[in-house]
């Protein structure tokens, strides 16, 4: 699995990304660790970004047990978890099955179940029929965000979606849709923050507010001026209230 690591502190912070995402995403993030003395970590999910395509399944409850795996092969105990999107619903599992393992959980833009589980089927299916190129990838990287990126930007998250293999892409997706850790984040306990934007399409407020609700003792903060990605759309106001909680967990 490829990563960026940067910083030295422990416990390390381990950044977890999105569908047809890769490390990129979290790598500002990793770099504001490291400026104030933290271990950062952004793995590749196997499948996506320069990661191997290991073989299958492609799957969150599958990508946890991957994570557990990288932890141990880096000689890492209990971390901080942060995940973004489809990372957000691996980071769930994860929180479920190793909670000895973790001292803070960020939760940023996702949610614990599928809204409408058939829709999401039918646009796995609807994937796996297409070529695997731009033209599929264009609209799912325009819905991270509430303002268009810059066509510079969009180019290169356009490159980076691509990177992932379309096996990995489809299964991904359809683990995604069918994928409920909610009915059990009532055991998570560590301490817990809840990031969503605004104007986020695919993971609204609503759902951090169901996630809230269901985590005990869990704090939910809405950006404005965000979509699906806001430690890209609003750096400075994300880190401006993730740091805080990561550093009050060394």
């Amino acid at each position: 699995m490829y990563c960026i690591d940067q910083g030295g502190d422990e416990p390390a912070v381990l950044c977890i990304h999105g569908y047809c995402q890769s490390s990129a995403y979290w790598a500002l993030t990793v770099k504001r660790l490291a400026e104030v003395g933290k271990r950062g970590l952004a793995p590749d999910l196997p499948g996506f970004g320069a990661s191997a395509s290991l073989p299958g399944p492609y799957a969150m409850p599958a990508y946890a047990e991957r994570l557990a795996e990288f932890l141990n092969a880096r000689g890492l105990g209990r971390i901080m978890l942060v995940g973004g999107s489809m990372g957000g619903v691996v980071a769930q599992y994860f929180a479920l099955r190793y909670p000895l393992r973790l001292t803070r959980l960020l939760l940023v833009a996702t949610g614990g179940f599928t809204a409408d589980p058939g829709a999401g089927m039918r646009r796995a299916k609807a994937l796996a029929a297409a070529p695997w190129n731009e033209e599929a990838v264009h609209p799912i990287v325009t819905g991270f965000f509430y303002e268009p990126p810059a066509p510079s930007q969009l180019a290169e998250l356009r490159r980076i979606a691509l990177m992932a293999s379309h096996q990995a892409a489809v299964e991904a997706a359809r683990s995604n849709a069918e994928s409920r850790p909610f009915d059990r984040l009532d055991e998570i306990t560590v301490p817990t923050l809840i990031i969503q934007g605004r104007h986020d399409r695919a993971r609204t407020p609503e759902h951090g507010g169901l996630m809230r609700e269901r985590i005990p003792n869990a704090r939910l903060e809405i950006l404005d001026n965000c979509g699906h990605t806001p430690q890209l759309e609003d750096p400075e106001a994300f880190h401006k209230i993730a740091l805080p909680f990561l550093l009050a967990g060394s």
